[in-house]
């Protein structure tokens, strides 16, 4: 494979993270959705309706096949194929053609619309068909295969080198050795050809080897030192690469790998934290990799080790997988934590791996999730650490209330009595707008000036922008 179906390949596995999150919550008893396959198409570009400036997104073809279970058992499947904008479904199709717009996108959005069009118009089929995210996996296994037996392996040739070294390694094995691997497989042991489609199925991956703490590594840490790396794949994954595993009822599992290729599912070494995660009240406390903090309960799965107790926990964000390494404060027995570092995130500043020093003592924790919840319910978002060291004596930043300020902005009357900023922005982009202005701008002037500033540059955008776009009466 080259860089950019490699690129191409993780893109779609991010989507499809995100569109499978999505599909469960519409999954139901008599109801089952999967994703048979996603297809990029290329980018997107339109011009911002405020300042001009190209805007690009990546557009996909994404294939699901919906199956209704019928009271007597009966199922009918059918296909359906639908595009999104990243993760915004805006359009389905029955033949790939003729494109069927979701009624508020199609209304509001012209300019989308038109690029949309342009950019199918102008890519071929078989340009769409090439980024097959099912091609692209043939095609990877293909490479692995190919090292592994040292001879040119085509993607046609995969399910029949897969089936062929499945009945070879149990022709040759003697009965005690058959024995053995029986009982290797359920204690969640992986062979080297398991191990091989782990790491092609990898949602995200961490080097246990790295200091976590600015102390200690993360192998220490969650007591796996025997250990160089930790993969994370769907838990449906792990059962359909070895079906022999045991397999937790929650959306991730976490496979331990060692330099040898020797590899375990690390279900029966952690307990599944039932307190956090969509069907949980609890909330969570977490330093991010920016350094900013929120409060949560967004984790899919968080793992607790049974060994010492640290937890770690894997977070969905816009299709990319986040981890987070925590402890268990002593008063409210609530997780907080850091982002740690992965082959996808950015480096962990070294202030922020501090804070979770084993060093510290439980305390430390407390307090830092005192900040942290303070901030929040503030409203703000610092992006500075030593508002979420435990100190109680440092900080960088005055708290005020946000949302006050943003019904303040949106509710500015021009000279004429006119609100145009309600008319044209949403909450959110006045509430990005005035966070922006006061991260730059609150050390050279009052905060009343920076709202006043940002109340006149919004009027100022929302009455150029209407002007144009307003028909004559």
């Amino acid at each position: 494979m080259n860089q950019k179906e490699r690129n191409i390949l993780q893109l779609e596995e991010q989507i499809k993270d995100t569109i499978e999150n999505d599909i469960a919550k519409q999954q139901t008893q008599n109801r089952k959705i999967k994703i048979k396959d996603i297809k990029m198409v290329g980018k997107v570009i339109w011009k911002d309706k405020i300042n001009g400036k190209p805007i690009s997104k990546n557009l996909y073809i994404v294939e699901k096949e919906i199956t209704d279970i019928g009271e007597n058992g009966n199922k009918n499947s059918r296909k359906s194929i639908n595009y999104y904008l990243d993760d915004e479904c805006i359009a389905a199709s029955l033949d790939m053609d003729n494109l069927v717009y979701r009624e508020n996108f199609k209304i509001s959005e012209p300019e989308k619309i038109k690029a949309v069009e342009e950019l199918l118009k102008n890519t071929t089929r078989e340009e769409i068909e090439n980024n097959s995210l099912n091609k692209l996996h043939k095609k990877e296994l293909a490479e692995v295969l190919s090292a592994q037996l040292g001879k040119e392996i085509s993607d046609n040739e995969i399910e029949d080198i897969l089936r062929d070294l499945d009945e070879t390694e149990n022709e040759e094995l003697p009965e005690k050795e058959k024995e053995k691997q029986n009982k290797t497989k359920e204690k969640n042991l992986l062979n080297k050809k398991d191990t091989e489609q782990i790491k092609s199925k990898q949602v995200q991956r961490v080097d246990l080897n790295k200091v976590v703490d600015g102390d200690y590594t993360l192998g220490k840490r969650l007591d796996l030192e025997e250990y160089d790396y930790l993969y994370t794949i769907y838990s449906e994954d792990a059962k359909d690469i070895n079906s022999g595993l045991q397999r937790n009822n929650t959306t991730y599992s976490l496979v331990g790998v060692k330099k040898d290729g020797q590899a375990k599912v690390l279900n029966d070494e952690f307990e599944i934290d039932k307190s956090v995660g969509n069907s949980a009240n609890r909330m969570q406390s977490k330093i991010r990799a920016n350094g900013t903090a929120t409060r949560d309960n967004n984790d899919l799965s968080v793992y607790t080790r049974k060994s010492n107790g640290v937890s770690i926990g894997c977070e969905n964000n816009r299709g990319s997988v986040d981890m987070f390494l925590y402890q268990k404060t002593l008063e409210e027995n609530e997780n907080v934590g850091i982002q740690i570092e992965t082959s996808r995130t950015p480096v962990i500043k070294l202030e922020t791996k501090k804070i979770m020093s084993k060093n510290k003592g439980i305390n430390q924790k407390e307090k830092v999730q005192d900040e942290i919840e303070e901030h929040t319910k503030q409203g703000c978002a610092p992006d500075d650490i030593k508002d979420f060291d435990g100190d109680e004596r440092t900080f960088t930043h005055e708290h005020i209330d946000i949302n006050y300020y943003v019904e303040d902005i949106l509710n500015y009357e021009n000279s004429e009595g006119e609100k145009k900023i309600e008319q044209l922005f949403t909450k959110k982009e006045v509430e990005d707008k005035l966070l922006r202005e006061l991260k730059e701008n609150n050390e050279k002037m009052s905060i009343e000036q920076i709202i006043q500033n940002v109340k006149e540059e919004m009027n100022q955008d929302a009455e150029i922008f209407l002007k144009e776009h307003t028909l004559p009466s």
